[in-house]
């Protein structure tokens, strides 16, 4: 494995993007982001050590499905191949575990995040067929889902 290090703010990898690393992080944070650099832009995770990143585009050979960003000056990880996960799958199970247990804990987050997003757009609808007024509609119930999503990340 390479110890790879980054200032705040350089970008690890982009979205869109294909990659055939993933990174275990060693001092510091990294901001994981959807739209990154966009008005649309939306942070979906802050990582910090001893977590694990772009293993989705390591394991699936898939385009990287986020932006990956430094969010401190002396951030460090351990950059580790295809062929360095597969040495790990069989040297150190536990490690293997570990990053599953983080990719697992993920799921669930988004699985929560999305169940409480169907509900809000089916409560919205319902309520606006009922004859509610506007101000209790979708758009407000979205709002306030995001807002509680945003300080969820801080």
């Amino acid at each position: 494995m390479n110890q790879v290090s980054f200032s705040k703010g350089d970008v690890i990898f982009r979205e869109g993007t294909y990659g055939e690393t993933m990174y275990e992080i060693t001092a510091g944070s990294v901001g994981i982001y959807a739209g990154y650099g966009t008005e649309d832009e939306q942070l979906i995770a802050t990582l910090g050590e001893g977590e694990t990143f772009g293993e989705m585009g390591l394991v699936e050979f898939w385009a990287r499905s986020a932006t990956a960003v430094a969010l401190e000056d002396g951030t460090s990880a351990n950059e580790m191949s295809t062929e360095e996960l597969s040495d790990c799958l069989r040297d150190q199970p536990e490690k293997v575990l570990s990053i599953m247990r983080q990719l697992s804990a993920r799921l669930r987050e988004t699985n929560k995040r999305y169940e409480e997003a169907c509900r809000t757009v089916y409560d919205a609808v319902e309520s606006e067929n009922a004859g509610e007024k506007r101000e209790t509609g979708l758009r407000a119930r979205l709002t306030a889902m995001l807002h509680r999503a945003s300080r969820r990340e801080r």
